[in-house]
């Protein structure tokens, strides 16, 4: 089972916080749940500096954080992330 989720939200990184759109998926399968996807900002750099930083939370507007690797940036505003434990939902 699986549950998608999509909001504006704010990406943390090493402690500077920027507007995103974050797309991610939260799968439930089994004893341990997974979650995966992208966030996407139009701040010139963004996916350099969320791909080289030390930390980045993505913080959702409820204020629920979670910790996640930032995997892949193409020179786009997107870059793909791996949830790095509880999902911020």
């Amino acid at each position: 089972m699986a549950k998608d989720y999509e909001s504006e939200a704010l990406a943390v990184i090493d402690g500077t916080e920027v507007s995103v759109y974050a797309r991610f998926t939260v799968f439930m399968d089994g004893p341990i749940k997974s979650w995966h996807g992208s966030i996407a900002s139009e701040e010139p750099g963004f996916g350099f500096k969320a791909t080289t930083a030390n930390r980045v939370l993505l913080r959702m507007p409820d204020g629920k954080e979670g910790a996640i690797i930032p995997t892949r940036s193409d020179g786009s505003p997107l870059v793909s992330f791996t949830g790095n434990g509880p999902a911020p939902v």
